[in-house]
């Protein structure tokens, strides 16, 4: 029976059993990428440990901006900004102090009043002891059933009198991203992961790509000790959908995929597939974060064929590393 679940999920493209959502859009002191700065990503390094204060101040901003926005208070966005701050839209046009900026954001609130947002850091860079420029992706939602805009931004920090406040905030098109730049939300999932199901054990990697547009992830599944299915997945970004997606494959001839959409904290992954022997799969996988190194996937809706099967529930977690010899 075991087998069988696990194929079915594998097959529903719910092979995304190891994914959880550590790096969170709308809070960004869990951001890791953020706090590194990209030269140092490259060497596995950690940011200047002195600077830690002033990213946790600026952290601290940005999510104060993603709950004021997200509550049309227009009025906590300007008291973010420095006294004399300018924005600039995506189209150039710039609006200077605080009053100004106000009332663009009212203004932006009634005439969209269910225009919510979410703010992925990608770096972030300390360019003196005052100053820090930070960029990143922004996905807006007008309504819930239609198409979320996706955009890039730069926002120059600068601390007066003891406090961070921006200076300057520009939009762009998001057209120019790259698909490396469009999986930072998931950049997390690299590394090695368990799900143990008592008899059954499910282990899994992920890694980039040579090309850094994909993340890959293996898994290999044991019942009672013997290997039973190796299952592939491949995620990327798709720029027709504008949307995450993942191709899986398994060792048995099943295929499937998923598209992939933020829910909070969480991911919400729906997923079709087909298995071996011609039946279709299909299932609503919701990824939701346990700690930083562990995650919950609930998976329901799930149908192979015309058998409706039961919710169901994994625990998975982050493998430790191996002890050096």
């Amino acid at each position: 029976m075991r087998r069988f679940l696990l194929s079915t999920i594998a097959l529903a493209s719910i092979a995304a059993v190891v994914a959880y959502s550590v790096q969170t859009q709308t809070d960004p002191n869990k951001t890791a990428p953020a706090a590194i700065h990209q030269d140092d990503q490259k060497n596995g390094k950690r940011a200047d440990t002195d600077r830690t204060e002033d990213e946790k101040a600026i952290h601290a901003n940005v999510a104060a901006f993603v709950k004021a926005y997200n509550a049309h208070d227009a009025k906590a966005i300007a008291a973010l900004f420095t006294p004399n701050a300018q924005v600039v839209d995506q189209d150039g046009n710039a609006t200077e102090g605080r009053e100004e900026i106000e009332k663009v954001f009212k203004d932006l609130f009634s005439a969209n009043p269910q225009k919510q947002i979410e703010v992925s850091i990608n770096s972030l860079r300390f360019i003196g002891p005052n100053v820090a420029l930070e960029e990143g992706t922004t996905k807006e939602t007008i309504a819930g059933n239609e198409t979320p805009e996706y955009d890039r931004y730069k926002v120059l920090h600068v601390k007066r009198d003891g406090k961070w406040l921006m200076a300057l905030a520009e939009d762009s098109d998001d057209d120019a991203a790259t698909p490396h730049e469009r999986l930072q939300p998931l950049a997390w999932l690299v590394g090695d992961w368990v799900d143990d199901g008592g008899s059954s054990v499910v282990k899994s990697q992920c890694r980039w790509s040579d090309d850094k547009n994909f993340l890959l992830q293996e898994f290999d599944v044991q019942i009672n000790g013997e290997n039973a299915m190796h299952v592939s997945q491949r995620i990327g970004w798709d720029p027709v959908a504008k949307q995450i997606r993942s191709w899986v494959f398994d060792s048995e001839g099943g295929f499937g995929e998923s598209m992939w959409s933020r829910d909070g904290d969480g991911w919400i992954i729906k997923a079709t597939g087909a298995r071996q022997d011609g039946k279709t799969a299909s299932a609503t996988n919701v990824l939701i974060p346990s700690g930083n190194d562990g995650y919950v996937l609930r998976s329901r809706d799930r149908v192979v064929g015309e058998e409706v099967s039961s919710p169901t529930e994994f625990k998975v977690v982050r493998k430790p590393p191996q002890p050096k010899e």
